[in-house]
This record gives C-alpha cells, sequence and structure tokens, in this order.
C-alpha cells in the first residue's frame, strides 16, 4: 500500500520592505491589481475603461483603509 500526497500551490508575489511596514497606497495599489485586470488585447477604449475603473477602485480602497487607521489610533 503506498499513500501519495500531491500539493500545488498557485502564483504568488512577495514584497518586502527594510526597517518599515507597507504603507496605505501600497495596499490600495495591491488590491486594485487583485480586483481588476486590463488585458493586453482589448479594444483601446475598454481599456482606458478598465483603467479607469482601477483607478476608482484604488480609491475607494485607499479612503477606508485611511479610515481604519484613524480607528484604531484612536482607540
Amino acid at each position: 500500500m503506498s499513500n501519495s500526497v500531491t500539493l500545488s500551490l498557485g502564483a504568488f508575489e512577495v514584497v518586502t520592505t527594510s526597517n518599515k511596514g507597507h504603507d496605505p497606497e501600497f495596499w490600495a495599489e495591491t488590491i486594485a491589481n487583485r480586483v481588476v485586470s486590463v488585458g493586453g488585447n482589448c479594444h483601446p477604449v475598454i481599456a482606458q475603461q478598465a483603467e479607469e475603473f482601477k483607478q476608482a477602485v484604488r480609491d475607494t480602497a485607499l479612503h477606508y483603509i485611511k479610515c481604519v487607521l484613524r480607528l484604531r489610533l484612536r482607540s
């Protein structure tokens, strides 16, 4: 009798900093990149709309990240 175990890891990314944590802008950009992906072969108008939406996602994420940080500083 033999037991076989297969482990598969998806794609992942490692980003490091020196002597500090990542700032809110980094996390907002990371969120936007994971939520919105603009294909290289799409129509230019669609690509422009997607980039504008991606910026809106980034701005929204940044706003709420900063809200949470302000709340944490108060408590």
